[in-house]
């Protein structure tokens, strides 16, 4: 180590090399070699007795004594300035015998060489990397690692955008006819300098194939050091997993190192190289302004798509996005102008030209065979376009998409076209031409008949439209018709069974075939709209209110005269009561009969109550009243005015005077009962007689018709004698 030392030393006072330095290297050589261990100097020994290069010998003695100048680059450029050492010297033919001088050592492994820099090896070095170079690597290993480089630190991605459509078209990878990952119609496939045909021969043979060949500058280097990196990771992984010594594992640690740099220094190489490249297609040289490799590549694939995909400028070089599709299904939304549609239709007619070609063979056609072939070549369609395309046809009402059997809307076609999982299963077809007239007619008849003025546009749609509210108005009218108390509702049946005969049609039917519009829009203006006004308006309320009032006064309407409510029932029973002024003539018959009920209630009620007020004022008036307590006398007038209560609430003029008479017969003689208990007694007091009413007096022997004077007479002594026997019974009769 002291040697060393004093050769770096040594080295480092010449300074800064200039012409014919080497000569002076030789000469320091040769004045330190007698005091330099034989072991340390044992490679130049073994040179100078196998080499027969003496350029080469007095290179490797310059790097012996440089290794550890770390100010000097002993690179090839400053080795050949060493070895210029007077005027008039061939610098082209010098520097290639510097070349294969340092190869000669490099090959011995007197050297290694890390990227452009040589540096002399020490005995353990030059034992290690010996060993290095004897491993033995497959040659699949190399065109992997190339390959890795290629697409990490090159390519970097397995799409490339063509500029003309802004998207991204996939592409898959060879190396020397080596294919790698997964393929693609489209192909860069790069030739390095080891491949195993002349230039020539790698343009022809790329003729018919859709692929870029990518022709590296030659680097004969490449790939040798290619397979030192592999060697150098190989050996390095494996010895760490020995015992090693301090020297060793220093030694190692530097090749590591040493190893990384020089596959960074390889990558820049690789880079400059595609950077340089010769780009062919078909046979013919594509031409590229850039250095950079990713460009150059790039200028490359613009090509490659163009001549492969020659159908893609029916796009005309728009580019589309999923978010359109909706947009293009209906274009009555206004997302698409009419110079976007017009874009869109010369695509469409390609798709729907191989649309109408299978479906004339018999074969069924699904998007996913659409998108199949309109993604490959000559098209090279992506799918956001053929999406908005078929999506476009669809909106034209050109085509139509159906899922396990079922047609689509327009609004739902976006949907299917968008989910990738449902493209096996969207079966396309071209859409039937209808009649006009009749498509029209139809159409006329949905504004009218469901009183909406904007039916959907397409034929089919709108035949799909008609038969879901045809249906919709049946089920409507069969439910009026089933919860209704209206007697006249059973006039729907017609309208019903009208539409009867046109639900459950095939879609055709409607556009072809349908013939009951007339009927059917006379049973609307007839009957169904007359009805459902009358159910949904303010006639309903005067029926319903005419109807209450009958139910809640049928007791009532006895006390008047006969025939008072004949106008009301005779309106109510009308079967034609949802016309015309009906409903007006019942309201004012209700209003008429009302009054009269009414009047009656009032009429019973002032009755009934004076009758009440007169016995109340008997009452105050009798000395029993005077006579008696505080308390009984509030007792009796409450039970006085709870009764008037009762009257001036009641509507029913039976029950009005019911408790009338219940009053007079049965609580007005136990009011007098209760003030003859009440009466405030001094000494003996005989005890009250029960009081009875005398209504509640019968007659026995009293005749059933009083038709003479006689018979007045004899009625009147019967009633006299049973009197005076309720007297006789210790009872009084209140009259």
């Amino acid at each position: 180590r002291s040697m060393l030392g004093v050769v770096q030393q040594v080295a480092k006072d010449f300074g800064e090399f200039e012409v014919g330095t080497l000569a002076s290297f030789d000469q320091m050589f040769a004045g330190i070699r007698s005091s330099i261990k034989a072991a340390a100097q044992r490679a130049i020994i073994v040179a100078e007795q196998h080499l027969d290069n003496e350029l080469a010998i007095r290179l490797l003695k310059a790097l012996f004594l440089v290794k550890y100048v770390e100010s000097f680059q002993a690179t090839k450029r400053n080795l050949t300035v060493l070895v210029y050492d007077r005027f008039g010297l061939d610098l082209p033919a010098l520097s290639r015998q510097v070349e294969e001088a340092l190869n000669l050592l490099e090959v011995q492994t007197y050297v290694q060489r890390n990227g452009n820099v040589y540096e002399y090896l020490t005995n353990e070095e030059q034992e290690i990397e010996q060993e290095i170079k004897n491993l033995d690597i497959d040659a699949s290993e190399i065109g992997s690692r190339l390959f890795k480089i290629l697409t990490t630190d090159v390519v970097k991605s397995n799409k490339l955008r063509y500029a003309k459509t802004n998207r991204d078209f996939a592409f898959g990878l060879k190396l020397d006819d080596q294919a790698h990952g997964p393929q693609r119609e489209l192909t860069i496939h790069f030739i390095t300098p080891e491949y195993s045909h002349t230039p020539e021969d790698t343009r022809m043979h790329s003729a018919g194939k859709d692929e870029l060949r990518v022709i590296l500058e030659p680097d004969e280097r490449v790939l040798s050091d290619l397979r030192l990196i592999l060697k150098t990771e190989k050996y390095t992984k494996r010895k760490h997993t020995t015992a090693l010594s301090p020297t060793e594992v220093q030694i190692l640690s530097s090749k590591a190192q040493q190893n990384l740099e020089r596959e960074k220094e390889l990558t820049q190489r690789i880079n400059k190289a595609v950077g340089a490249s010769e780009l062919v297609i078909n046979a013919s040289d594509v031409i590229s302004g850039s250095k950079e490799a990713l460009a150059r590549v790039t200028d490359g694939f613009q090509d490659l798509v163009s001549r492969t995909y020659t159908q893609l400028v029916m796009l005309g070089g728009v580019s589309y996005s999923e978010e359109q599709v909706a947009g293009a299904a209906d274009p009555e939304n206004g997302l698409f102008d009419s110079a976007a549609l017009s874009q869109l239709s010369i695509p469409g007619e390609e798709v729907l030209s191989l649309i109408l070609r299978k479906s004339d063979l018999g074969d069924q056609v699904t998007f996913k065979t659409i998108v199949d072939h309109f993604q490959a070549k000559p098209y090279g369609w992506d799918l956001a376009a053929i999406e908005v395309i078929v999506a476009s046809l669809v909106g034209s009402s050109k085509l139509t998409v159906t899922v396990d059997g079922n047609g689509l809307k327009r609004s739902e076609v976006a949907n299917v076209l968008r989910n990738t999982q449902k493209h096996a299963k969207a079966v396309l077809a071209p859409q039937k031409f209808f009649d006009e007239q009749k498509v029209a007619a139809f159409r006329e008849f949905s504004i009218n008949f469901f009183d909406n003025a904007d039916p959907p546009k397409d034929p089919l749609e709108l035949a799909q439209w008609g038969a879901q509210k045809l249906k919709a108005k049946m089920d409507e009218l069969k439910a009026t018709v089933t919860g209704s108390k209206y007697l006249f509702t059973e006039q729907l049946s017609g309208p019903i069974g009208l539409l009867e005969q046109t639900v459950g049609r095939p879609d055709d039917w409607y556009l072809n075939d349908f013939a009951l519009g007339g009927d059917l829009l006379e049973a609307k203006e007839n009957i169904i709209d007359p009805i459902q006004s009358f159910l949904s308006g303010s006639q309903r309320d005067i029926y319903d209110k005419a109807i209450l009032l009958l139910d809640t006064h049928s007791s009532n309407l006895s006390f008047l005269p006969a025939g008072s409510d004949e106008a009301v029932r005779s309106g109510l029973d009308d079967s034609n009561a949802f016309r015309g002024t009906r409903m007006t003539k019942l309201k004012l018959a209700s209003e008429a009969l009302k009054i009269m009920i009414e009047d009656a209630i009032a009429d019973n009620r002032a009755k009934e109550s004076a009758l009440v007020e007169k016995r109340k004022t008997e009452l105050v008036g009798r000395s029993d009243f005077t006579a008696s307590t505080s308390t009984g006398q509030e007792k009796v007038i409450l039970q006085v005015d709870q009764v008037l209560l009762r009257l001036s609430t009641e509507n029913q003029i039976a029950l009005l005077r019911q408790m009338a008479d219940d009053f007079d017969g049965n609580i007005y003689p136990k009011l007098l009962d209760e003030l003859a208990a009440s009466k405030v007694v001094k000494g003996d007091a005989t005890p009250p007689k029960q009081t009875i009413s005398v209504k509640a007096v019968s007659v026995p022997d009293g005749l059933g018709v009083l038709e003479t004077e006689q018979d007045v007479d004899a009625y009147l002594a019967a009633l006299r004698k049973a009197l005076v026997s309720v007297l006789d019974g210790g009872k009084r009769i209140s009259l």
